[in-house]
């Protein structure tokens, strides 16, 4: 009885410390009545088994993720599972049939339209938003990307930065005629920060991105408002496609250039 009420007594506790990060946007609570039911209702769906009164940078990572899937598609269910150690033991038993206990908290499992059919976040992998996001993306032909991304855009861009010169003023004119296709003010500006960087390697090569991701990160270090911090991330973030492994592309020096 006595660590009943010290285990009821630490939950409202942490609600009240943690109660920004406990909120999941979007998420669906599920339990032992109603889990298979709903996961069968979706093509896929992303269910994390944690504590019932969940905080942390684990179940906020998570929490950001549900947003973000809700914004990209309606094909992905986001739920959780919230197991009780004490008491009735609620959905320690679903815990159990998925072998999540409290060890391993938080467990995450992407389902594909069937109770029979998951995979398990990997368990040597931090949950992150990023993670998650490349998680589902691996797993299903589902689309989560960082903010401001485009699909399109992204995968027309792999490994622009060591493309040759005519091939990226190709790529240039193609991404043109495809933002003019785009129908949403919010995905026009966005596409016209790829262009704006793709024009800029082309000109300065990979250097930009080096020094270009410094300015604007000490750019959103200093004091702006939350508008504008956004809008630096969401740059940064379609800076970050141009991004490569590994550097292959030769760019003549300028003494070179000049001569010719």
């Amino acid at each position: 009885m006595l660590k009943l009420l010290l285990t009821i007594l630490l939950g409202t506790i942490l609600r009240a410390k943690h109660g920004l990060a406990i909120s999941c946007g979007g998420c669906v609570d599920l339990d032992e009545i109603n889990f298979d039911k709903t996961i069968v209702r979706f093509p896929f769906a992303l269910v994390k088994f944690d504590i019932a009164f969940p905080y942390g940078e684990k179940h906020e990572a998570f929490a950001e993720f549900s947003k973000a899937a809700h914004k990209a598609t309606s094909d992905l269910l986001v739920a959780t599972v919230g197991i009780k150690d004490y008491g009735e033991l609620e959905n320690k038993a679903l815990g159990d049939r998925f072998k999540v206990d409290e060890k391993q908290f938080p467990g995450i499992f992407l389902f594909k339209g069937s109770v029979k059919d998951s995979i398990r976040f990997p368990a040597h992998l931090d949950v992150t938003l990023d993670n998650l996001k490349s998680f589902v993306g691996s797993n299903t032909p589902l689309y989560i990307g960082r903010d401001g991304c485009l699909k399109l855009f992204n995968d027309a861009l792999k490994n622009y930065a060591n493309k040759e010169d005519a091939e990226q003023l190709a790529l240039i004119q193609q991404m043109i005629a495809e933002q003019q296709k785009l129908t949403q003010p919010e995905e026009q500006q966005n596409a016209k920060s790829y262009i704006v960087y793709m024009r800029k390697i082309n000109e300065h090569g990979y250097v930009f991105v080096e020094e270009e991701t410094k300015r604007l990160l000490r750019l959103k270090a200093g004091k702006v408002t939350a508008a504008k911090k956004l809008e630096l991330q969401i740059k940064l973030n379609i800076l970050e496609v141009f991004r490569v492994s590994k550097l292959t592309k030769v760019v003549p020096a300028k003494e070179d250039k000049a001569e010719l």
